[in-house]
């Protein structure tokens, strides 16, 4: 387990170089997505020149605007390693194998141990501490493309939340495993190292609903989940939300970005969140990563560094930190095809009542105004939705696309706003929940009806989108999300 007593590294790291992450972005995926570097003599970027870069890096013969980063070279290299294990087509090209020719053996010279273990995994590491060796040990299974059990992937990751680990090694494994493609064993690792099920708490609300939304945030369409929970408040159906205030390398506005702009204390703890959910005034809350796991909101910055998204990008989204009485209810986005399922059988095994995925606006779960193509066997259309409910412990799984003019939305194209910001998206979701008709307003209003149906909440979607046009129309809404920001500041 952690051990922070031991060696600690400087969590700020420098870099990262641009034509290094270049190079990160097409060799750092998965066994049929790589795209080995210098097949063409055209193709940028060239590996001996990004070679050239890593050894200048650790020579330290570049200035600090050029240096390649300890966590950049740590993902390369592991990927170059992992590569040989990949299919012929992805593995190694003519000119990847002639510039390691030429620059393996001062590579190995000059590059400091960790990077050399990296480079060829057979001269072993003698990890700097405890901590580290739970990360080292793990990698002996990574780099040779085979897959950790449960205890081993949250054990490494909770090493990896520390500052004792060498940020090389740290890339190292988050690449290693996102190319290895995580196993449903390793994405249970991931989410429970954050916040395990043993510290999920239960409060006195008769049912709570999780939305789970990527915490990168939105650059493109309008993000609802906000408005949508204090709709379902006033329906007497608690949330809860999270994320943080900025991610990169997206930092596209999230909810806490959003209560920011509107006056709320984004800074409350597990315990007050939980008393807003419980405030028969307010009904819904938020909680910042930053209070639930700041060692991972401290790692914001590795995630540029590594170039691809870590595997907790996907598994944050699942985190469960309260139950409610009653029922226990999960809402989740999703991008990437093939995720949805493990994260379905997470909340299928921690027993939520039932769960929806959502393949929604930019990996969210928020519903499109427009279908366009509807799904077929093969291609996931944006609105495609699938779940279960546990009906006497027998689960009902259901899927289906959500059409938006099936229910008298008819958008010849889903709207984006003018402006994309957290203080225009405040002022158009308060608008909303003021009575303005328009795109914000049916917005919310569909994923609010959606939502309550598929989680089979409310039986009909039409009656789902009458209750809830209801209490956006009267301004109950409106008065729980004005309560929230009152009673957060109290």
């Amino acid at each position: 387990m952690v051990d922070f007593d031991s060696l600690s590294y400087t969590p700020v790291y420098p870099g990262p170089n641009a034509d290094v992450l270049e190079a990160q972005a097409r060799v750092c995926t998965g066994p049929h997505q790589t795209r080995p570097l210098g097949v063409n003599p055209s193709d940028f970027p060239q590996p001996e020149p990004i070679l050239e870069t890593l050894l200048k890096s650790a020579t330290g013969e570049l200035p600090a605007s050029k240096v390649a980063s300890a966590a950049q070279m740590g993902a390369f290299f592991a990927a170059m390693t992992l590569r040989a294990h990949f299919p012929k087509a992805t593995q190694w090209s003519p000119a990847e194998k002639a510039a390691f020719r030429k620059y393996g053996s001062v590579l190995m010279e000059k590059l400091p141990p960790e990077l050399q273990y990296l480079m060829d995994p057979e001269r072993g590491y003698v990890p700097a501490n405890r901590t580290e060796a739970v990360v080292v040990k793990a990698l002996e299974k990574i780099l040779r493309a085979k897959h950790l059990s449960y205890v081993e992937t949250r054990e490494m990751c909770e090493a990896i939340l520390s500052d004792a680990v060498n940020p090389a090694l740290k890339g190292a494994a988050l690449i290693g495993q996102r190319m290895n493609r995580e196993t449903y064993q390793e994405v249970r690792g991931y989410l429970d190292a954050f916040f395990g099920p043993e510290t999920v708490q239960p409060i006195d609300v008769p049912t709570l609903t999780h939305f789970g939304q990527p915490y990168d945030g939105a650059t493109r369409y309008f993000r609802p989940t906000l408005f949508v929970a204090a709709v379902r408040a006033a329906l007497g159906e608690a949330s809860l939300l999270h994320s943080v205030d900025a991610m990169p390398p997206k930092n596209g506005v999230t909810e806490e970005t959003l209560l920011k702009a509107l006056g709320a204390n984004t800074q409350l703890s597990l315990a007050q969140t939980a008393s807003l959910i419980m405030d028969a005034s307010v009904g819904f809350g938020y909680i910042s990563q930053r209070e639930y796991c700041r060692a991972a909101y401290d790692l914001r910055e590795l995630r540029v560094h590594i170039m691809k998204r870590p595997p907790w990008a996907a598994t944050e989204k699942a985190q469960q930190f309260f139950s409610a009485r009653e029922a226990n209810y999960m809402v989740l986005g999703y991008y990437h095809i093939g995720y949805e399922k493990p994260l379905l059988q997470l909340a299928w095994e921690r027993g939520f009542d039932a769960a929806v995925a959502i393949k929604g606006e930019e990996g969210t779960s928020h519903y499109a105004l427009r279908l366009g193509k509807p799904s077929t066997s093969d291609r996931m259309a944006v609105n495609y939705s699938q779940g279960f409910r546990r009906i006497h412990e027998r689960r009902e799984d259901f899927a289906m696309d959500i059409d938006p003019k099936t229910y008298g939305f008819d958008y010849a194209h889903s709207p984006r706003p003018e402006v994309v910001n957290a203080e225009a998206f405040a002022e158009l979701g308060i608008a909303a929940l003021s009575g303005e008709k328009g795109s914000i307003y049916d917005r919310i209003l569909l994923n609010t009806a959606m939502v309550d149906y598929l989680l089979g909440i409310c039986p009909e979607p039409t009656k789902a989108l009458a209750r809830a046009r209801a209490a956006m129309d009267s301004g109950r809404a409106l008065a729980r999300l004005e309560a929230y920001v009152a009673v957060s500041n109290q």
